[in-house]
């Protein structure tokens, strides 16, 4: 009698399909992780890219982006390094093609000038009105208290004379 799943031909199945899944673990292991940079470009390359916007993806910079025209922002990059261009002047040609909005930190002049000094501003007409509302209550505080009259306050001591002496 032979019990289903014993023969040779079932085990040297399950043999053959736990070497391709061990083969396909050891392919996806070896693969290199995004964040590292590839070979055939160097750190120099993702360093200049880090400090540009990818054009398609949102909150990610040229080195970390695996889209398209981020790959050919990094092989540009790689070029006109090659060509002994400075990360200013490459800088320069990414702004001149797309704008200052490429760059992960615009220079403050013009509009980003207002996104740089905002929060300044801010803080600033934030802690005006603190102290105008603290300084008012503290005078609140501080003043007499003219909507009592004179016959109020002596009917409370009247009172509390007869509370005090019963």
């Amino acid at each position: 009698m032979r019990v289903r799943g014993t023969d040779s031909r079932g085990a040297a199945l399950w043999n053959r399909l736990l070497a391709l899944g061990l083969w396909l673990l050891a392919i996806a292991l070896a693969q290199p992780t995004p964040n590292t940079p590839p070979p055939d470009l160097s750190p120099r390359v993702f360093e200049i890219a880090r400090a540009l916007r990818c054009p398609v993806c949102q909150g990610e910079s040229a080195a970390e982006s695996n889209a398209g025209i981020a790959v050919e922002m990094r092989r540009i990059i790689a070029e006109q390094l090659a060509e002994g261009k400075s990360e200013a002047e490459i800088r320069q040609f990414f702004v001149q093609r797309y704008g200052d909005w490429i760059l992960y930190e615009p220079p403050a002049r013009g509009l980003t000038l207002w996104v740089w000094l905002s929060p300044l501003i801010g803080l600033g007409l934030l802690s005006f009105g603190l102290w105008r509302y603290l300084s008012r209550v503290k005078a609140q505080a501080k003043a007499p208290l003219n909507d009592v009259s004179e016959e109020e306050i002596t009917r409370l001591e009247a009172e509390l004379n007869t509370e005090r002496s019963s």
